[in-house]
């Protein structure tokens, strides 16, 4: 309620009833929710919380959509020449994976496709230095539909002294829906598939 310029009160519209643009000012708050949620998913953001997702250890194979992901075991290594190399004083871990593309078309792996959530010296939003396969040792490989591959991960340790001997990493979900920017369809990451625990392997 207001005070006109002749002294008597008028009422002012209730929150629901005001209009913006010809518009309600709910139905403005309901479409921005609405873009909110599309802009979310199309870039990850509606993951689920941590306590939803599953937990499991090495060896168990993860269905991550676009991928079959299993983490087969985690290393640390002087380095990889001549593919990579920590900086001086530091080391190099890697998480071999066995990776399997379940789509008929042939692409390399992700780097946001696992993430090391509990590393000294590596933030979980840190991507890998690079990836490269075990048979043949091919950086960025292309993985090949329905045929199982050794691929390993592999990030640097600032410090070799601070290793740790367990590691926590996520396994990112993909799936296939259209762009709500371009309304292409393609492989979009939603959500994490699972978080998997390996002991870490000293090799150096």
């Amino acid at each position: 309620m207001q005070e006109t310029g002749s002294g008597e009160r008028e009422e002012l519209p209730e929150l629901k009833d005001l209009k913006v643009r010809g518009r309600s000012v709910r139905t403005w708050v309901i479409g921005a929710v609405v873009v909110l949620l599309a802009i979310s998913a199309a870039f990850g953001g509606l993951a689920k919380a941590s306590d939803e997702t599953p937990k499991v250890g090495a060896g168990t194979a993860v269905d991550a959509g676009q991928f079959s992901v299993t983490v087969q075991r985690v290393v640390v290594v002087k380095d990889l020449k001549p593919l990579f190399t920590p900086d001086e004083g530091g080391v190099l871990i890697g998480v071999v994976l066995k990776l399997e593309l379940t789509d008929k078309t042939g692409v390399d792996p992700p780097s946001d496709l696992i993430r090391l959530l509990d590393v000294n010296g590596v933030k979980p939003t840190d991507p890998p230095i690079g990836t490269t396969n075990l048979r043949d040792q091919t950086p960025d490989p292309i993985l090949t539909p329905h045929h199982a591959e050794d691929v390993a991960y592999v990030w640097k340790l600032p410090k070799a002294t601070d290793l740790p001997r367990e590691v926590t990493l996520s396994v990112q979900h993909y799936e296939f829906r259209e762009s709500v920017l371009d309304h292409h369809e393609g492989w979009r990451d939603d959500t994490i598939a699972a978080e998997v625990t390996s002991p870490v392997k000293d090799n150096r």
